[in-house]
């Protein structure tokens, strides 16, 4: 009888329990769990349920379906750049900087004139002279 004591002193519980006769709060109690339990297979949000005197609780209206978590859409779809999946295993000598003179290629000598249809003056530059 503790137990239905405790339940009938919470504060959401306690109106229902006022409705019913002491006699029949065990079937209060377990019209309550079968509501709860129904609420919890069918992931509803809430449920609105009606008590007779006598204990018997009737589900009068269901609430809605809890819907599943949708996905961000503005959630980080790559990882931040101080995230260790950039760091790099490379040794540092490898890393360093370009030198700092350019390296310049050497014009071909000969071929001088207009490029052939197709062609643009730059692809003639380094086309080797085969005459």
């Amino acid at each position: 009888m503790s137990a239905f004591l405790s339940i009938r002193n919470y504060v959401h519980f306690r109106h229902l329990f006022d409705a019913v006769h002491p006699f029949f709060w065990p079937v209060l109690y377990w019209q309550l769990k079968r509501a709860w339990l129904c609420l919890q297979r069918e992931k509803l949000n809430a449920v609105l349920i009606a008590v007779t005197w006598w204990g018997g609780v009737r589900i009068v209206h269901r609430g809605d379906k809890i819907e599943q978590v949708k996905p961000n859409p503005f959630a980080l779809t790559k990882p931040r750049y101080d995230n260790a999946v950039w760091f790099t295993d490379v040794p540092a000598e490898f890393l360093s900087e370009a030198p700092c003179a350019p390296l310049i290629l050497p014009r071909q000598s000969g071929g001088g004139g207009c490029p052939p249809r197709g062609q643009s003056e730059g692809a003639c530059a380094l086309t080797p002279n085969t005459s």
